[in-house]
């Protein structure tokens, strides 16, 4: 009877244990295909984490060549490279071995200031590329940069797109009106336009800003001039904040009238209350730029008062409408060269001269952005570029604004990246 039931059993057991086996093989199958699957989630999780960290290096490759081109101050960069290459600067960037990249010029910008960095980051095998497009911009792009307002009170009259003239125009070294690059004005506050509808090619204005000009465009990023500084270098600032040089030369004005010398050196010169009791600095007509290599043959005049006083910077009575050789004839650096000669006045306030017989004429740089307007009509000559607080012309139809070209080789010392983008790895070829 036992045996029986034995015998019963064994087939039982028998079915039992390779139900059981074929249970372990499924979970075994089941096991390999997860770790098989882990395995390869791993492996493409990895895979990610390298193409962004070399997307990163590609990206300290950018940053080192923005470097490498601040360090040429405001001499053109040359193109360059650096990687395993014998045409490159180095062959590798501290820190980041693997990477490479070529800055290159464009030629689509003659006067050197935009560059076209290409580059390449390696993270274990995987290559992740940058292109970007980087720029310096001009110290001085503007004819007319007003903080607050710019007010056209009566007929200035309009730009003509066809011939390049106008009340607001570009002029090349020789005076022959030119069309680009564009003399336009610009502001952070208004532009009204009263009498006439575009003074200038384009009325542009910042963020907060407007006009009722035709021709107004809103511009992208800031620009906010500051006062000039009495030390080096000013707080980091778009556009750069000009500081006073150290050494420097003392005040040429006359401590009695104010007065400038017919004629000055190169060099830079700076006046505060102490040297002008009268808080009044002018220009005698015909003043001049002299001859000298010294701060790269430009006077710079530093009006920084310590104590808040308003100094009072006149070109007033300097236009010399009646003189028989024609109009404006014994001007302030007159046919001279606009980037020899800057006045950096901080607060104040600016004459300009009221009326024909009392205008002024400037060539050169006036930066003034929080100084006051005083005698604000539509008299005086302007070549080069003004910044001021705000610029109001009354009357109109003797408006005289010349942007000069030659005004394009003041630039920023930085460059900045205006665009940026990936690319296949394979577009970074080193020469």
């Amino acid at each position: 009877m036992q045996r029986r039931e034995l015998m019963r059993a064994r087939p039982n057991e028998r079915g039992s244990m390779i139900v059981a086996l074929g249970v372990i093989m499924v979970l075994t199958f089941l096991s390999v295909a997860v770790v098989a699957r882990t395995l390869s989630g791993l492996k493409s999780t990895r895979q990610g984490q390298d193409f962004s960290a070399a997307l990163a290096n590609a990206d300290a490759g950018v940053s080192d060549a923005l470097f490498r081109m601040d360090q040429t101050g405001v001499a053109p960069a040359a193109t360059f490279c650096v990687g395993p290459s014998s045409s490159c600067t180095v062959a590798s960037i501290p820190g980041a071995p693997t990477v490479q990249y070529v800055a290159t010029r464009d030629s689509s910008d003659p006067l050197g200031n935009t560059y076209i960095i290409k580059s390449k980051g390696i993270v274990n095998g995987q290559p992740h590329a940058a292109r970007a497009v980087v720029r310096r911009s001009y110290s001085y792009p503007f004819a007319i940069f007003s903080k607050t307002v710019t007010d056209f009170n009566g007929n200035t009259g309009n730009y003509d797109a066809n011939t390049c003239q106008g009340p607001v125009e570009t002029v090349d070294e020789t005076g022959a009106v030119v069309c680009t690059p564009a003399a336009d004005l610009a502001t952070n506050g208004q532009i009204t336009c009263r009498g006439s509808n575009s003074p200038a090619r384009q009325q542009d204005y910042y963020k907060g800003g407007g006009t009722n000009c035709q021709n107004g465009y809103l511009l992208p990023g800031t620009y906010n001039p500051q006062d000039p500084t009495l030390t080096c270098p000013a707080p980091v600032n778009t556009p750069t904040t000009p500081c006073l040089p150290s050494p420097h030369d003392p005040c040429p004005a006359s401590a009695a009238t104010g007065l400038l010398p017919l004629s000055l050196l190169p060099g830079n010169y700076y006046c505060s209350q102490i040297d002008v009791p009268g808080k009044v600095i002018s220009f005698p007509p015909g003043f001049t730029v002299g001859a000298g290599s010294a701060n790269n043959g430009q006077v710079a005049l530093f009006v920084i008062p310590t104590d808040g006083s308003n100094i009072q910077v006149s070109i007033a009575d300097t236009c010399a409408w009646n003189n028989p050789s024609g109009p404006c004839a014994n001007g302030i650096n007159f046919n001279g060269d606009p980037t020899k000669l800057a006045v950096y006045v901080a607060g104040g306030s600016i004459d300009p001269g009221n009326g024909m017989t009392h205008s002024g004429n400037f060539t050169g740089i006036m930066w003034a952005p929080n100084a006051s307007e005083k005698n604000p009509s539509c008299n005086a000559t302007w070549r080069g570029s003004v910044v001021v607080n705000a610029f109001t012309c009354n009357g109109g139809t003797h408006l005289d604004v010349k942007y000069d070209t030659r005004m394009l080789s003041l630039v920023q010392t930085t460059w900045t990246v205006s665009d940026y983008t990936e690319i296949p790895s394979s577009q970074v070829i080193l020469p």
